[in-house]
């Protein structure tokens, strides 16, 4: 897999591509906190529409505590299905990440309280995979 590596800096946080499936979210100086249920949403280039479209998000569990982001910064991976490849053999996909800051540590996203939240949009992600939500058909031999 071969992959882009754009930075947006935008606010609290900095977003980048890390690893061959994912993004880094890092704190510029305070902790914030990232939802464990849709805190990273995707977009997908549609050729057809020449447009970014959302992707399917997945389901969420029971609620539990949102993701503490330090300076060290967390990994999320792309956890979303994605169609087969297009002709040209790559995904181009953009990150919403919604970041709270001022919240309570160790209580559901809902009810930590937060003094701010906002949805900051990362760089674009260029994939060479049909992502790590697909299942891959296999056919059979013979």
């Amino acid at each position: 897999m071969h992959v882009l590596v754009p930075v947006a800096f935008a606010g609290p946080v900095s977003i980048t591509r890390e690893g061959s499936d994912g993004i880094m979210v890092r704190a510029e100086s305070d902790a914030v906190f990232v939802p464990t249920c849709r805190g990273v949403t995707w977009q997908r280039f549609d050729s057809g529409s020449q447009a970014f479209i959302p992707t399917a998000p997945s389901a969420c569990g029971a609620l539990s505590p949102a993701v503490k982001v330090t300076t060290e910064g967390v990994a999320f991976d792309v956890d979303v299905p994605l169609p087969p490849l297009p002709p040209e053999g790559f995904h181009l996909l953009i990150p919403t990440v919604v970041v709270g800051q001022g919240c309570e540590e160790g209580v559901p996203f809902p009810l930590a309280n937060c003094t701010s939240m906002e949805a900051i949009q990362g760089p674009q992600v260029l994939m060479r995979a049909r992502g790590p939500a697909v299942p891959l058909s296999v056919a059979p031999e013979g």
